[in-house]
């Protein structure tokens, strides 16, 4: 009996042991569900703190950019460290280092009147108000030693010699004071005057030391080792205010302020001919002022000079006549000028609280004034390698700006001897001209190709090529077409293949020229794969309308690939494939961009980008975003799934854009065009990275990034104006932008954020060193 209640229980034993342990096995899901939901919440709610607190951190970098260039960097990499993931936070930090401010130093009590770089780089001298000389290292953008208590006064002028082996300092009170940089020992000469501005210079060779004081005070030339005066230089005008030696040490030119600018003879103190005037219709210089400016160009060949105006004059000094028409654009009285180490760019101060760069060669202004002092400036120099700019502000501020860096190379031709061939001869009025040339770059930037304009001479049925990456610059002329003008050229991203036409290929039929390619291929070439393997032309159409369909053809048979695609109402002026080749978006001058299956020629969708003809069009490296420009001076961005805006126009250009380019990555972006200067964006954002990238002769009209992004390659028509259809490509420095952006704020900061700062802008999160990886 028992032994049978026992076997009858134990199976409802059983059942119950596996309902409770179904329950609780229940119970645990339950709660471990609820916990990572919880949990889950959690990280979602710090997630979003931490994306708020590096918005937060972001606006304050943007707000801190002019007064204090070193904190908004490194709060920019602080939010990128918070939220790494954020496209915002990266943008920002792209952003802070292509600002042009470095750094802002401070420690005068007063108006700062002069700076100066040393020779080597390495340090920053400046002479000011009550504080007649401060030093700073370069590198650490930190106060460098020097013996205090020696120096009194206010310090008017600033100057090392050549070989930095000693450094002067003029003082309001007509004296000098030399100093051995690595002794620290000098002399003392002149003073016991009233208080005037002063002004100082080295010879070239270090040996002599000219001051002068202006109306106010006396000029005498040094030895610069001795301290014994050698001589004075002397005028009708009195006392001269800024003084600059040649390269060649020969000459000492002088500015009088509110007067002339005069030549005297080094070795004697003399005056040399007659003073230098400016061109007739120039502003007459205000005769009360104490303001002038003065340098000579690195060769020697030109002096900058104004005295007492807001314009400043280029001459010849070889002629002693003025270089063209004076440089506007100040908006007060110039009072300081500087060349830089290549002479390609001319830095001038203002009253009008800017530093404005003059590209020397074009007479033009290069981008916008730099701003951020908030009274007059007075003084510029540059760094000996050019990269940097330092300026001296009545606001008792001396600020360091980072200067676009790019090296210039003009397209030297075989056999011409650098001058411009028979066929891209010089107009003999250039505004008769109708410039319709192309220059394509070869998306590695390694190969340059460029149609000449002129159908009247021999060889117009020609291009010209060049290896872009070769030390030496030689040209190869590519036969297309013995009888018609070239109307249309693409290069391969490799640069190995070029496809030309004809103007009159898509009326007679004429098949394209595709080097050591097919000649079954017809239609103007637009763009070719990135594998080289497909080529896209623009074809007739049935209709009226000329090159109005796109045709993809297959490489190396030259087999047309499925039917032409059309569906726009202008002639196609631009195509570009996406990484694959699978997609291909043809701009059209109604301003829409077509999206083309490539392997069955189905239209995927019709972008209507831009109220004027497409001129470019360029696919992102992940192929998700697409950048189109066109002649109503703007560039978008499309989000190709959608077939949506990706932001806002990318807006800045003031004149048709005619390039675009992807850095590698896709992280940001170039534009270039019609107004002769470069731009950088930012394309998650659609902001602008620096200022524009400008100096170029004529208008950009091709764009390129090298394989790891660190140059911007950009082909340029040069000076076309004056030399005819002569091209010069330019490489720019981009390092910033590709190396690690928060690596390279933290560089150009030359520190970290410090715990009390961290405090500050950082409440409630504990203190991370944001410079340290």
């Amino acid at each position: 009996m028992l032994d049978r209640l026992r076997s009858s229980a134990r199976p409802a034993a059983i059942a119950l042991v596996m309902a409770l342990v179904a329950a609780l096995v229940a119970a645990v899901a339950v709660l471990t569900v609820t916990n990572v939901r919880a949990g889950a919440g959690r990280d979602r709610a710090l997630a979003q703190r931490d994306l708020a607190l590096a918005r937060a951190l972001v606006a304050q970098s943007q707000v801190l950019a002019a007064t204090d260039p070193q904190t908004a960097r490194l709060l920019a990499v602080a939010a990128t460290r918070i939220a790494p993931q954020s496209a915002e936070t990266r943008s920002a930090v792209r952003a802070a280092v292509t600002r042009p401010q470095l750094a802002v130093l401070r420690g005068f009590p007063g108006e700062v009147h002069a700076v100066a770089f040393s020779p080597d780089g390495a340090t920053l001298a400046a002479a000011g108000r009550a504080a007649p000389l401060r030093l700073w290292d370069v590198a650490r953008l930190a106060p460098a030693p020097w013996p205090a208590g020696e120096e009194q006064g206010d310090g008017m002028a600033v100057a090392y010699s050549p070989d930095g082996g000693r450094l002067a300092v003029a003082g309001a009170d007509g004296g000098v004071r030399v100093w051995d940089t690595a002794t620290r020992q000098g002399w003392t000469g002149g003073g016991g005057a009233a208080w005037a501005r002063q002004w100082t210079a080295f010879s070239p060779d270090g040996n002599l030391l000219a001051t002068t004081g202006g109306s106010g005070g006396a000029s005498r030339l040094w030895d610069a080792g001795t301290g014994t005066q050698v001589a004075a230089l002397r005028s009708l005008e009195g006392a001269p205010g800024p003084v600059a030696f040649s390269p060649d040490g020969t000459l000492i030119a002088a500015a009088y302020p509110g007067g002339p600018i005069r030549t005297f003879e080094a070795a004697s103190g003399m005056l040399t001919g007659d003073p230098l005037e400016p061109p007739a219709g120039s502003l007459t210089p205000e005769p009360r002022e104490e303001v002038a400016a003065l340098a000579f160009s690195p060769g020697g060949g030109l002096l900058a000079g104004t005295t007492g105006s807001e314009q400043i004059q280029l001459w010849d000094v070889t002629t002693r006549r003025p270089a063209g028409r004076p440089l506007t654009g100040h908006t007060g009285l110039i009072t300081s000028a500087a060349f830089s180490p290549d002479g390609r760019v001319l830095a001038t101060a203002g009253q009008d609280h800017t530093v404005r760069l003059w590209d020397v060669r074009g007479r033009r202004p290069l981008g916008e004034p730099l701003t951020g002092h908030t009274h007059a400036v007075n003084a510029v120099a540059f760094s000996p390698g050019g990269g940097l700019l330092a300026s001296a502000g009545a606001d008792a501020t001396v600020r360091l700006w980072r200067i676009p860096r790019a090296t210039r190379h003009p397209l030297t031709l075989p056999g011409t001897g650098g001058a411009v061939p028979a066929d891209r001869p010089v107009p003999e009025r250039w505004y008769d001209r109708s410039d319709d040339t192309q220059a394509v770059l070869s998306a590695d930037a390694g190969r340059l190709v460029v149609q000449p304009y002129d159908g009247t001479r021999p060889g117009f049925g020609s291009l010209w090529s060049w290896d872009v990456r070769a030390a030496r610059w030689r040209g190869e002329r590519l036969r297309i077409r013995p009888d018609d003008l070239v109307d249309g050229v693409a290069v391969s991203r490799d640069g190995r293949s070029v496809a030309a036409s004809g103007r009159d290929d898509a009326g007679h039929g004429l098949p394209t020229a595709v080097l050591d390619g097919p000649a079954a291929v017809r239609g103007r070439p637009l763009a070719y794969s990135p594998d080289g393997r497909l080529l896209a032309t623009a074809v007739q159409e049935a209709a009226t309308v000329p090159d109005a369909e796109v045709q993809v053809w297959t490489l190396p048979e030259g087999r047309a690939r499925g039917e032409p695609a059309a569906g726009q109402s202008g002639r196609i002026t631009a195509a570009a494939f996406d990484a694959t080749g699978a997609v291909l978006a043809a701009g059209a001058s109604d301003g829409t961009v077509l999206l083309v299956e490539t392997a069955t020629g189905r239209r995927l969708g019709l972008l209507r980008a831009h109220s004027l003809p497409v001129t470019a069009v360029a696919f992102a490296p992940g192929g998700g975003l697409l950048v189109t420009a066109s002649e109503d001076q703007t560039a978008r961005l499309w989000d190709v799934t959608t077939g949506r805006p990706h932001g806002a126009s990318l807006t800045g250009h003031t004149g048709r854009v005619h390039a675009v380019a992807f850095a590698p990555g896709g992280a940001y972006l170039a534009t270039a065009g019609q107004d002769r200067t470069v731009r950088l964006w930012d394309t998650a954002t659609g902001q602008p990275l620096g200022p524009p990238l400008a100096g170029h002769g004529g208008e950009v009209r091709a764009l390129a990034f090298t394989a790891g992004g660190r140059t911007l390659v950009a082909a340029a028509a040069d000076l076309v104006q004056v030399t005819g259809d002569a091209y010069a490509v330019w490489k720019w420095d981009t390092t910033t932008l590709a190396t690690d952006p928060a690596a390279t704020a933290c560089a150009q900061a030359a520190r970290s954020l410090t715990p009390q700062e961290w405090a500050a802008h950082v409440p409630g999160l504990p203190f991370r060193d944001v410079c340290r990886r």
